[in-house]
């Protein structure tokens, strides 16, 4: 596969659901019960039954990959909230098991305080690359979502952004000062575009000195990675400046920290992959990723029809 946009789209939707086919099976559990059941995340390793979860198979995927596969069927050429309800909805009747046991729908119909799905932005991201929308375009697009939480508007922008970017951008090129650099600039975009809500640009300054350190410190310091969107954005972050060279590393990195690591590793891995293309992700993790074929199918599909 080349390394066009059209391609990095494409292998951003494979890098997040084999990101999350890892992260899938130690969600919600602490660094120490990671230990105790796995020893350590090192792959693809079948969901236990937990008193939240329901067991699932390696190389599965949950519902971050469900999000995703929504946001792209209700995108024409952008996703909106109702049809995202719509398909998102058909997705947990046909695969109760991929939710939390206690889940009476996946996620309340409209965005939330926490990172819900960021995934709205990976077709605007798309879209912004290859000159399809300008800057102010996508943030209009993203302001029509109202009333919505303001903090998941400002991820959802600063992810869109980095995606983007990580389209256009030549890995032999990637520096990650500049990396940075771009994030601080984008979550002050955020801040100008969706006023009022300053979580994230703190949460941001209060892991800035801690990017070349531990992760766990960064993980303790966003609420061990719980489910907060400005929590979610910055530990995301944090694992890709540290490991933006392996998709390997990173995606394990970001799963043996505990707390929110389907999301955690979703994000991380979509990252990898408009960055990289497809030729960062192991092989052997591929070949066990169930929904593989769905995934890029629906992807292509979008962009079909987005041209």
């Amino acid at each position: 596969m080349s390394n066009s946009i059209e391609s990095k789209f494409i292998a951003a939707c494979i890098g997040a659901s084999l990101g999350e086919s890892i992260g899938m099976a130690c969600e919600s559990m602490t660094p120490t019960q990671i230990q105790e059941q796995f020893g350590r995340i090192k792959g693809p390793a079948p969901r236990p039954e937990s008193d939240e979860f329901y067991p699932l198979p390696a190389g599965s995927t949950a519902r971050q990959t469900e999000g995703l596969l929504a946001v792209l069927k209700s995108s024409n050429p952008l996703p909106d909230l109702p049809h995202f309800a719509f398909h998102i909805k058909d997705a947990f009747n046909r695969f109760p098991t991929l939710w939390p046991k206690s889940a009476a729908f996946p996620w309340p119909p409209f965005p939330d305080e926490g990172h819900y799905t960021f995934a709205f932005a990976m077709p605007a991201a798309y879209r912004l690359a290859s000159g399809r929308i300008t800057v102010e375009e996508a943030a209009d697009w993203l302001k029509s979502f109202a009333p919505v939480s303001i903090v998941w508007q400002q991820g959802t922008w600063v992810y869109l952004r980095l995606l983007a970017w990580m389209f256009e951008h030549s890995p032999e090129n990637f520096a990650k000062g500049l990396f940075l650099t771009k994030a601080l600039m984008f979550v002050d975009e955020a801040e100008a575009y969706f006023p009022h809500d300053f979580k994230l640009k703190r949460r941001m300054q209060s892991i800035q000195p801690l990017m070349e350190g531990p992760l766990d410190a960064v993980a303790a310091t966003c609420g061990d990675v719980n489910i907060a969107a400005e929590n979610i954005i910055s530990v995301v972050g944090a694992v890709f400046y540290q490991h933006a060279d392996s998709f390997h590393d990173a995606v394990l990195a970001g799963a043996n920290l505990g707390g929110s690591t389907g999301a955690v590793t979703f994000y991380t891995g979509s990252l990898l992959g408009a960055l990289h293309g497809t030729s960062i992700f192991p092989d052997a993790w591929l070949e066990k990723l169930r929904v593989r074929d769905s995934v890029e199918h629906a992807g292509k599909s979008y962009v079909g029809r987005a041209q």
